[in-house]
């Protein structure tokens, strides 16, 4: 293909050169001179701790195939988004943490930047116009906004070089780039982000298909086509290394399916394509001159298709630039399709469902990540669109370039009305301090179109060494209009720092010997009502919260990570994947999820007063924005621990359910309020009064309820009627309330706290309730860092233990009974007494259990612990089943003296073996079988590879 080459900068490769290498680093100066630590959000909670992880263990030498340190223990290499095998992440072996961050991040903006510029030159692009392709691509919306994500960003960045690939391929076949274009594949998948290879797939099958159909005009389409299959072949038996375990992992987790709701989430609203225009026209910007919060669908994050102003005439230059070329309209129409895909949810007739019924791509969620898509194409027609200046003669230029300016300002000013008179249409209200045009979020962009278009003319009428570098920096000026002031400018600690024990661990390992033997939990009261700055960022880390905790060496049974065993996360309190405990009955007295998994340290975080004008208000007093769901049933009580809290009443949100039949002035809820001079000040709820049924607007209810409707504060629809949650305000005489007891006076209807607030009207303070309840017969306070607790559960099972009886169940009722602590009625279930087998995996064969003796006399002790090994010492005079605290998980072996024995699936989640009296010596080994048959499998496409380069060379030499 013939290579447009500008007469101003034609022949400057080390110019070039300098620019590929100069511009990720200047861009990222704030982070090479220490200002900022590049591990904003997910960064930080979830990405990092797995890196540090596996780049000590590679300095020890060791496959990085388990991760003990997080729920409870979960594969490492098979967790795709941990990016085991992906070399640059291997810079965490050598490097400390923070160094190892920086390097990895700056130099994957290399790769999208040189691999972009590269495909642009290929398909014939000038080199300023491949440069601009790949500064769009590489510091435009999609791939800054993702940033803290550094396993969707290692992976999006192998697009243009698969592309390049496939464009080599098509202009010429070789085989070395069938290797070249196999080992990009490899390396997509081992970079972490499945959802990014799956659109990769997509976007580079539609070009193979189209330079295949559109663009070959000869009998080369053979070759072209055998070429693309054997690399794609080759690249996926690489991958299969990879992707076996990872699909074994999948389909032990939730994410094995996901619902309709689940996979619609986070689609792109179409309203918010004014981001396009306006990159902040919702707020969100993480640093000043912007100011808005962000206050649209979902997050800022999702509004993030931002290609510059300038990108935008210049891809429009691109479709008004005269010749139609074949590869213009096919990068406009995958920009057009990505846009459409990415709104998802929204797009009309239902074809959102219809894409959920795809295998595979209905795994996803986020449909909006298609702004991926869009942004290269954008970089690639924006690149072109400046080509057609240097092809087209006076005239043509003039044309192209007044079409393209007047398409981009009437969508300036279409946005600039919308912001200024239309925010009060939109779904999610304004608020009162946007809508101007002088806010920074519409001047910003304001300001830099006229600049843009000038900048762009000039280039036009004179195309002169200086226009060139104009246009370049204001390219980038443009895009960091968006970019440069996202949330990564915002992080400013040091990591290596950040990462040291917090006075909280500190505390637990100078209690601790082995810091083998047990688990610790972090519970964040009210999980959405707090951003963690300071003084709750400090909250954050003493909490020793989601993934750090891997870097410090406990091993805990939250975690972040989307791939978590859906066993385990049940076991603790169905823990989500951000490591928030949902269900906070697992710290009450029956449940024993959380003995059984060793669990020995619980750090709480004690809330404070509400900052004024966070979460929901009524009446002045503010409520947490995080639902308490304390829900009562016939018989139940609960008790909440407060420290001291002054107060002169207790507010609550609440609703009933079942209770139409209850009249007015019925009690339902006796509050106990023990202050700290001894005093019990006790208050009712009663129905009609504080609360009522949550349906009272149903006809059927309607008719039928016996109470009046308390005061609404909040509602939802159902259906053709609303549901109600009602407001009681219950005063006292102002005193510091340590302990609040609730017990439920009905046996005939439910009750359900929403939100609860102690309010103290002396000082207009709101401190909300929450609902983790802590019975001190199981947990002991320890000791209290600020407004973190630490506490010990007294309840808990040791790493290994024997039991002296066996029982099957079905594995639902395996559950209920950890869950409800009763194996029936009145019987409890006690873990160190009884072990429970699940039924369904013995098959079709009878059940026989291995014999089982008294616990008198037995000894386990752990003799070492390692990551994908451990061994134990027992002795017992009777045969015993030996229960051991760790995961069930398929690949892990046990041995028995040498000897291969039977792992059982043991209360749920955890491994038992049945062991013969006498002492023995017991290994617990991951072998990670389907690591080792992807092994092979990537060994066969290495082969290939090989045996192809050897066939080609010997041709050549003929």
């Amino acid at each position: 293909m013939r290579v447009i080459r500008s007469a101003r900068f034609g022949g400057h490769e080390t110019t070039l050169a300098a620019i590929l290498v100069l511009l990720p680093l200047v861009y990222f100066s704030p982070a090479i001179i220490g200002q900022v630590a590049l591990v904003p959000g997910d960064g930080w909670t979830s990405n990092l701790g797995v890196r540090v992880l596996l780049g000590r263990m590679l300095a020890q030498g060791e496959l990085p195939l388990w991760n003990p340190y997080i729920f409870a223990g979960m594969p490492l290499l098979a967790n795709v988004y941990t990016g085991a095998l992906y070399p640059p992440n291997w810079l965490f072996a050598f490097l400390s943490p923070g160094v190892a961050v920086k390097a990895l991040i700056i130099t994957t903006y290399h790769l999208a930047l040189i691999g972009a510029y590269l495909y642009a030159r290929r398909i014939g692009s000038s080199r300023l116009g491949a440069l601009v392709t790949g500064i769009i691509f590489t510091f435009g919306g999609f791939t800054i906004a993702h940033l803290a994500h550094i396993h969707r960003l290692t992976a999006l960045v192998w697009l243009p070089w698969i592309l390049l690939a496939i464009e080599h391929l098509h202009q010429h076949v070789s085989w070395r780039w069938v290797a070249f274009g196999a080992l990009f594949v490899a390396l997509q998948f081992f970079a972490g982000d499945p959802q990014m290879t799956l659109y990769t797939v997509l976007l580079s099958g539609a070009y193979t298909l189209f330079s295949l159909v559109v663009r070959l005009r000869s009998r080369q389409w053979r070759r072209f086509l055998a070429a693309g299959l054997m690399m794609a072949l080759c690249g996926l038996l690489l991958a299969l290394i990879q992707l076996l375990p990872e699909r074994e992992l999948l389909q032990q987790g939730e994410r094995a399916q996901l619902s309709y709701e689940e996979f619609a989430a986070y689609s792109l609203p179409p309203w918010q394509v004014v981001t396009l225009i306006f990159p902040y026209f919702f707020g969100g910007a993480a640093m000043a001159p912007y100011k808005t919060a962000y206050w649209s669908e979902w997050n800022v994050a999702v509004t993030c298709g931002y290609v510059g102003l300038l990108g935008l005439m210049l891809g429009w230059g691109a479709i008004f630039g005269g010749k139609r070329d074949q590869l213009v309209w096919f990068w406009a129409g995958a920009a057009v399709i990505a846009i459409v895909l990415a709104c998802g949810a929204y797009l009309p007739f239902g074809l959102n469902h219809l894409l959920y019924r795809i295998p595979v791509y209905n795994l996803f969620r986020g449909s909006y990540r298609h702004l991926y898509e869009f942004t290269f194409a954008m970089a690639v027609l924006a690149g072109l669109g400046l080509d057609r200046i240097v092809q087209m003669g006076p005239a043509g230029v003039w044309r192209a370039l007044g079409r393209g300016t007047a398409v981009v300002a009437v969508l300036v000013i279409i946005t600039a009305l919308g912001y200024r008179f239309l925010g009060s249409i939109l779904p999610t209200p304004r608020p009162t301090s946007a809508g101007s045009l002088t806010d920074p979020e519409a001047l910003i962009p304001l300001l830099l179109f006229p600049l843009c278009v000038a900048v762009l003319w000039i280039y036009a009428s004179r195309q002169s060494a200086v226009a060139c570098v104009a246009l370049i920096v204001m390219l980038v000026v443009d895009l960091a209009s968006f970019g440069y002031f996202f949330e990564w400018r915002a992080v400013s600690f040091n990591v290596n720092d950040r990462l040291a024990d917090p006075p909280t661990v500190r505390y637990i390992k100078q209690r601790e010997t082995d810091l083998s033997s047990f688990r610790i939990l972090s519970i964040i009261s009210l999980p959405y009502d707090y951003d963690y700055k300071p003084p709750h960022e400090a909250n954050h880390e003493w909490l020793n919260f989601s993934n750090a905790s891997i870097a410090r060496g406990l091993q805990s049974v939250h975690g972040y990570d989307i791939l978590r065993l859906s066993r385990v996360a049940a076991l603790a309190g169905e823990i989500d994947l951000g490591g928030i405990v949902l269900d906070v009955k697992a710290l009450g007295r029956a449940d024993q999820g959380l003995n059984l998994l060793n669990v020995k340290y619980l750090l709480r975080e004690r809330r404070g007063a509400l900052e004024p004008g966070r979460g929901p208000v009524y009446d002045g007093i503010s409520f947490s924005q995080t639902p308490l769901h304390l829900t009562f049933s016939p018989g139940e009580q609960a008790e909440m621990n407060l420290g001291a809290v002054a107060a002169t009443e207790l507010a609550i949100i609440s609703l009933l359910g079942r209770a139409t039949h209850l009249p007015d002035g019925t009690p339902v809820l006796c509050i106990r309020l023990h202050a700290r001079d001894g005093r019990v000040i006790e208050r009712q709820m009663q129905a009609g009064r504080d609360t009522a049924e949550w349906a009272y607007d149903r006809d059927d209810v309607r008719s039928a309820v016996k109470h009046q409707r308390a005061r609404v504060v909040e509602s939802w629809p159902v259906d053709s009627y609303q549901g109600h949650r009602y407001l009681a305000r219950l005063s006292f005489e102002r005193t510091e309330i340590e302990r609040i007891e609730f017990a439920y006076l009905r046996e005939d209807a439910d009750l359900q706290i929403v939100r609860a607030t102690l309010y103290d009207a002396a000082t207009e303070t709101s401190t909300p309730l929450d609902d983790v309840l802590l019975p001190a017969e199981r947990w002991r306070k320890l000791a209290s860092f600020g407004q973190i607790e630490i506490y010990e559960n007294l309840k808990l099972r040791p790493r290994a233990w024997f039991v002296r009886r066996l029982e099957v169940k079905p594995s639902v009722e395996v559950r209920r009974i950890i869950k409800e602590g009763k194996l029936q009625d009145k019987v409890p279930f006690d873990p160190a007494e009884v072990a429970l087998l699940e039924r369904e995996d013995f098959g079709q064969r009878a059940v026989t259990l291995p014999p089982v003796g008294e616990r008198a006399g037995a000894e386990v002790k752990i003799t070492h612990y390692e990551p994908q090994r451990i061994g134990l010492q027992t002795h017992n005079p009777q045969p015993g089943f030996l229960v051991l605290s760790e995961v069930y998980y398929p690949g892990w072996e046990a041995r028995l003296d040498g000897q291969k024995t039977t792992i059982y699936r043991t209360n749920y989640a955890l491994r038992g073996i049945a062991v013969p009296p006498g002492e023995h010596r017991i290994e617990f080994i991951f072998h990670a079988p389907t690591f080792r048959a992807g092994a092979v499998y990537a060994a066969l496409g290495a082969a290939l590879l090989v045996v192809g380069a050897l066939v080609s060379l010997k041709r050549a030499s003929r």
